[in-house]
C-alpha cells in the first residue's frame, strides 16, 4: 500500500472521535478545524518519513498527536492575548468548517434559517455552539459530549434542549 491509501485509512478510521475531541477540547469552535488540519498533516510526516511500518496501532498515535496539538495550541493561546473576530455589518460571523459542513442545497434553501441560527448559536456562546457541533455535525451522544467536554450529562442536556426550544419559538412565530 502507498502511503496516501495507508492515510486514507487511518484517516477514515479516526476522523470522527479525533474531530470531535478536538473540537470538544479547544477553546474557541473556529480553530478546531486548524488543529485538526495540523494532527493530520503530523500523521502524514510520519508516514513518509517512518513508514506504515512505524504505526502499530492508529487510534493511539492519532490520541497522542492529538494531545500534542491541543497542548502546543494551548500554551501559544497562554502567550497571546484574546483577540475577537469583528461581526460583519449584519453582525453575523460565519467560520469555514460551519459552511463546509453544509450542502449546496442547504445554502440555498434555508439561507435566513443557517443566518439566523448561526448568529444565535454565536450569541449563546461558545458552549452551547460546541455542544450543537458535537450533537449535530459528529453524532456523538449526550454522554459522549459530557465526557469531552468535562461537564455532566444534564447540564449538556439543559444547554441542547433550552437552546433548541428557543430557536422552535422563534421560527414558529411565538416569540418576536
Amino acid at each position: 500500500m502507498s502511503t496516501e491509501e495507508i492515510f486514507r485509512q487511518i484517516y477514515d478510521q479516526t476522523y470522527r472521535r479525533t474531530a470531535a475531541y478536538i473540537t470538544a477540547k479547544a477553546r474557541q469552535t473556529a480553530d478546531a478545524a486548524d488543529l485538526i488540519q495540523q494532527v493530520y498533516l503530523e500523521l502524514y510526516d510520519i508516514l513518509r518519513r517512518r513508514g506504515a511500518s512505524y504505526i502499530k496501532n492508529a487510534d493511539a498515535i492519532m490520541t497522542r498527536l492529538t494531545r500534542q496539538a491541543l497542548a502546543k495550541y494551548y500554551k501559544k493561546m497562554g502567550n497571546l492575548r484574546e483577540v475577537y473576530e469583528e461581526p460583519s455589518e449584519d453582525g453575523i460571523t460565519a467560520e469555514i468548517e460551519d459552511i463546509e459542513s453544509l450542502s449546496v442545497e442547504e445554502l440555498t434553501e434555508d439561507r435566513a434559517v443557517l443566518d439566523w441560527t448561526e448568529q444565535y448559536l454565536a450569541s449563546r456562546g461558545d458552549d452551547v455552539r460546541k455542544i450543537f457541533h458535537l450533537f449535530y455535525r459528529f453524532d456523538l451522544t449526550i454522554a459522549e459530549i459530557a465526557r469531552l467536554t468535562d461537564r455532566s450529562e444534564s447540564d449538556i442536556k439543559n444547554k441542547l434542549y433550552r437552546t433548541l426550544k428557543e430557536i422552535r419559538t422563534y421560527w414558529k412565530g411565538e416569540d418576536s
